[in-house]
């Protein structure tokens, strides 16, 4: 099976991002934007504004990575009709059609999203600290220390990323990663699927 390409664009500005989403929201799967990073006083797009943008033509952000001390990486791909959406991506979806910024595709995938299951479901949004967790944490000074400065939001997609295993061995893979990376004093970032 051949392995699909993405391409890569550079956007300094969101019309930039939106005039590129308008042109090829159809015609392309993926798509990979460089973007400056504040510091180079060069245009940039933030995160959200980004997400936003291709939550209108019925895209996603996936990952972001560093690419260098002045620019990352952000990767998009376009919603199939297996994609998922999660609570905060639908509400962002639901302001956006009250506002009437959603494209056909978008508006389309909107719709879709609604009618499945988020990735969210059945997860509270602020998790209390599971005992497996915490049993974990108590014979680690170093990994409790780092998770007790972790801001809510940070220590929340930990435990989220915790709670959503499947499995009893995914999750307990998932505890282990979180004391490592909490001994390294790695925030969560991108927490890969078990």
């Amino acid at each position: 099976m051949k392995q699909e390409e993405t391409i890569t664009i550079h956007c300094n500005t969101l019309e930039e991002w939106h005039n590129w989403l308008k042109e090829n929201h159809l015609k392309e799967k993926s798509v990979a934007i460089i973007i400056n990073k504040k510091h180079t006083g060069k245009g940039t797009i933030s995160h959200l504004d980004s997400m936003k943008e291709a939550i209108k033509f019925g895209w996603i952000d996936t990952t972001i990575k560093r690419l260098d001390e002045n620019h990352y990486i952000r990767n998009f791909r376009r919603r199939t009709d297996k994609s998922t959406w999660s609570n905060n991506t639908l509400s962002y979806a639901k302001d956006l059609h009250e506002q009437n910024k959603l494209f056909p595709e978008g508006l389309k995938r909107y719709h879709e999203g609604l009618a499945k299951p988020t990735l969210d479901h059945g997860i509270p949004k602020n998790p209390d600290t599971p005992k497996d967790l915490k049993e974990a944490l108590k014979g680690n000074k170093e990994a409790q220390s780092n998770f007790n400065k972790l801001s809510k939001s940070n220590k929340r997609i930990y435990l989220r990323w915790i709670i959503k295993a499947k499995l009893p061995e995914t999750r307990k893979n998932r505890i282990q990663s979180t004391i490592s990376r909490l001994n390294r004093n790695e925030k969560p970032g991108t927490l890969k699927s078990e």
